[in-house]
This record gives C-alpha cells, structure tokens and sequence, in this order.
C-alpha cells in the first residue's frame, strides 16, 4: 500500500508487517492502523502486508522430516526480508526509515540495494 509521492526513493517511511491471522485479529489491526497513521501524518510512506500462501510466502505447515520450528523461522523470516525488499525495489525505493514494532535487524535488505537510514519505534 503505498501512500503519497515516493518517486525519489529516498528516506521513505516504511512499515513491512508479517501476517498473523490471530494475532492480527487481536492486536495486528491496532498496529497496522497505527503506521497508517504514522504514514499519513508523514505525507507519504508504504505498508508491505507479507501473507502466508502468498508468491514467495509459503504457507508454514510442517510436514513429517522437515526443519524444525526455528529452522523454519529463520527460512520464513529470510523469505519475507527478500519478498519485502523486492516489493520497495520495484517501487524505486534505495532508502527507508523503518517503522517497527520491535527491534530486529534486517541486514539483508542491503543486497537488495535499499539502506535503513533510521528506525522509528511503532507503539503497540
């Protein structure tokens, strides 16, 4: 979703938000409406809403012999920084300031090109 005039690319406020069906029924709304509001008072930004099922987020179901649960995690979690930063990519985007609700490195949007300038704490 994107929000205003990001043309430049640059320093473009940016929340990427994993989905969690229950946790989003709870609590995921509040988040998500909070960094659309912080989007909207900013004038411009993106919301990369990253699915399970989606094209590159396979569903996260185990089937007997695979990886366990963290090792699963870690491949989903590096699944979603490569579809995330491909997704600011193809709209132009080299930096972001980051909204976040909790602290985590994402070193590896760098290989696609784009730099985290700042990071903005997202309250929950």
């Amino acid at each position: 979703l994107v929000h205003g005039r990001i043309g430049d690319g640059e320093k473009v406020l940016v929340r990427l938000h994993r989905a969690d069906p229950v946790a989003d029924a709870f609590m995921g709304a509040k988040v998500i409406q909070k960094a659309l509001e912080r989007i909207k008072t900013e004038g411009r930004g993106v919301l990369v809403y990253l699915r399970d099922g989606t094209a590159g987020v396979p569903p996260t179901a185990m089937g007997p012999g695979e990886k366990t649960p963290s090792e699963l995690e870690r491949d989903r979690h590096w699944r979603e920084v490569g579809l995330g930063a491909q997704i600011l990519r193809d709209l132009g985007i080299v930096s972001i300031r980051l909204l976040a609700s909790k602290a985590r490195t994402y070193v590896g949007l760098a290989g696609f090109g784009i730099e985290i300038v700042e990071t903005e704490h997202l309250e929950s």
